[in-house]
């Protein structure tokens, strides 16, 4: 459904128009295909679609590459950590809130101890949508993956992540020009990772967050 939702949004553009509304439907469907293509990546990184793991891994590239414009180098270093130690706080990066969340029964109870006031996380439940979906993917992960992908010479996995922005910005700036089509695209990253929220982080944090493993 990824490649669908993508045709449909640019099809409502290219006869509808950039107004308001349908920007707002063609945003939404731009997520919801970011989405389910983060879910799609999972399986393919997990080599459980195809029998040979070259095949999982050649479609792997081309999901998180070419149609999300990230790195499977990058995942699969965060996911190895993430399954070798599940919610173990500085080796899961599933649950390193990078000091903007306390989270499980351990750490809030570490942060209370040392005193640690970096935000004010009796009303983390407040400002979460806020300062999560809008700069995990759009700001963090983009910076991490790139800087991931130049430090350690993964050059495949740079030529497919170009290859997702140079087929985005061909798509969409002739619409809006470059300087909206850069807003699009985050908001796009925000409601993905509002979408990501409910299913990734709701199954994770409610686990008791552990310091040892």
């Amino acid at each position: 459904p990824t490649l669908q939702l993508e045709a449909i949004a640019l099809m409502m553009v290219w006869y509808l128009g950039t107004g308001w509304i349908n920007t707002a439907i063609v945003a939404v469907l731009l997520g919801t295909a970011q989405s389910q293509a983060g879910w799609l990546q999972h399986d393919f990184g997990h080599l459980s679609v195809f029998k040979t793991s070259r095949w999982n891994h050649l479609v792997h590239k081309f999901v998180i590459g070419h149609l999300k414009g990230a790195s499977a180098g990058w995942w699969n270093h965060r996911h190895f950590q993430h399954h070798a130690k599940p919610n173990v706080f500085k080796k899961d990066p599933d649950v390193n809130m990078l000091n903007a969340f306390v989270v499980g029964t351990v750490q809030p109870v570490e942060y209370g101890v040392k005193k640690i006031k970096h935000l004010p996380y009796n009303h983390q439940h407040k400002y979460f949508f806020f300062i999560g979906p809008p700069l995990l993917i759009p700001v963090y992960f983009q910076f991490q993956i790139f800087h991931n992908m130049i430090s350690h010479g993964l050059w495949v996995d740079l030529a497919w992540c170009i290859s997702y922005y140079v087929r985005y910005f061909l798509c969409y700036t002739q619409f809006y020009g470059v300087f909206w089509a850069v807003i699009l695209f985050n908001f796009v990253r925000f409601l993905e990772k509002s979408l990501v929220c409910v299913g990734d982080q709701i199954n994770h944090i409610p686990w008791t967050s552990n310091i040892k493993n």
